[in-house]
This record gives structure tokens, sequence and C-alpha cells, in this order.
């Protein structure tokens, strides 16, 4: 009986994920709502761009975490490089750190909330940017139970970050130079910034490969360009884009979220 109880305490928080429908709604939900079935301390969750020497915030949301503890990770070229994300990206399953083994991190942290860290994540279909989601002063020992639940979380809470973080970046008005571009040219032009051929913007937008191509002539004669590289240029100095965003990394949304 307290199995099924705590499986249906478990679809119930998963469920009520739908009804988030920004970033900050969701870190409190987290902070909060998810202490019935994943208890921490601590988290700091986020979407990232993923470089080859390091990874770029998007957008995070941390919470009872010391001032100094991102910076702490941040390389001298903007980037950010921490042994435990860089292991889930490797991996792509869960990452544990149980101060149990590892004293030292009670050491580097000097905080009783860092201890016992779990990280886990999901990634945008093109694989350049992934959200990661990890937890510090998780109680007890860490183990089986732990990756199981971060299994079945992270995939929804990845779904529901990407969402708002996508209705966030439609909402923010944004300053167009070229008003003449259409809403439909300015979506592949995002992608043309993310270097993305024709046939994959294609793919990505479920468009014909000729339509694809005769927006992008369109925006390359609107623009007065000769290229790909000029308009993706001149559309960041301008403004019209910001590669970085979730709505030009993920694509639309799909009509079933």
């Amino acid at each position: 009986m307290d199995t099924i109880a705590s499986g249906n305490v478990l679809l119930r928080s998963v469920a009520s994920l739908r009804d988030l429908d920004t970033g900050e709604a969701l870190a409190k939900w987290v902070r909060h709502e998810l202490q019935a079935v994943f208890p921490h301390a601590a988290f700091l969750i986020g979407l990232w761009r993923i470089r080859p020497a390091g990874m770029a915030p998007v957008k995070y949301y941390a919470w009872n975490l010391p001032v100094d503890h991102l910076p702490a990770f941040r390389q001298p070229d903007g980037l950010y490089h921490a042994a435990l994300l860089h292991g889930w990206l490797k991996r792509g399953e869960p990452v544990l750190l149980d101060d149990t083994r590892t004293p030292t991190m009670a050491a580097h942290s000097g905080k009783p909330a860092l201890h016992n860290v779990a990280v886990h994540g999901g990634w945008d279909y093109s694989r350049q940017h992934a959200s990661c989601f990890c937890f510090y002063g998780i109680p007890g020992r860490l183990g089986e139970e732990h990756r199981l639940l971060l299994d079945f979380l992270v995939p929804s809470l990845h779904a529901r970050l990407v969402r708002v973080l996508h209705q966030s970046r439609a909402s923010t008005p944004r300053v167009r130079t070229y008003e003449t571009l259409t809403p439909r040219e300015l979506e592949v032009l995002e992608w043309v910034c993310e270097g993305k051929t024709s046939t994959e913007i294609a793919i990505i937008l479920g468009r014909a490969r000729s339509t694809v191509r005769n927006q992008i002539q369109s925006i390359l004669v609107k623009m007065k360009v000769n290229t790909r590289a000029q308009a993706a240029a001149k559309a960041m100095k301008k403004g019209l884009v910001d590669p970085r965003s979730p709505h030009s990394q993920f694509g639309p949304l799909s009509k079933h979220e």
C-alpha cells in the first residue's frame, strides 16, 4: 500500500508540471513540490549551450547555493566547466556524488547543503543545447533509487523548462530592423544563424526544402546581402535574432505539447 501511495504522489507531482507557465514557477515547484518525492537542500537548474571548450548559460535558476558557487566554475573565456555536469554530458545518465565517498566535496564547499549531489539533464534534438538539473544536500546514501527517480522525473522537467523558456522568448518584444521579413522568414533566419543547412532547416520546421530555399533567397534580398554568412552576421549585429535563445535552439513547439 505504501508503494502504491508513493507512486500516486510521484505521478501527481509530475502531472502538476503541466500547470507551470514560467521559469520562476518551475523553480518554485522544484523548491517545494518536488521535495515530497526527491528531497534536497539546494538546486541549480537551467539550459546551457554546449561548446567544445565548455558550457554557456542560456538561462538558469538557483536556490540556497552560495553566491560564489557558480562563478567558481567559470573559465577565463567566459564558459563554464564543472566535472559533474560534464560527467553527465559524456554518459547521458544520472551522476551521483555521495559525500561519504568523496569527503573533499565538503572541504571545497564548506556548506552541508552542497553534500550529496545528483545531476541529470536532457538534450535538444540538435544536441547543441542541454538542460541540467543539479540537486544538492540529498538526505541519506545515494544509490539506485535516486537514479531511477531522476530517470523518471528529469525528462518531464526538461520538457517543461524548454516550453516555458520558449513561451518567454516568444512573448518578449524584439527590435526588428527589417520589418519586411515575415515571421516564417525570421524563423528560418534564426536557424541560419545556428549554421543549419536548407535540408536541416526543412526537417526541423517541417517544410519543403524548396520552400526553405526560397525563403532564404527572399531573406538575402530583403537584407541586401549576398550570402547566408552575411545575413547571419547582420542579423545578430542588428538584434534581429538571438541564437542563444530557446526559440532558435529548439524550434517550434509540438502541437501536442
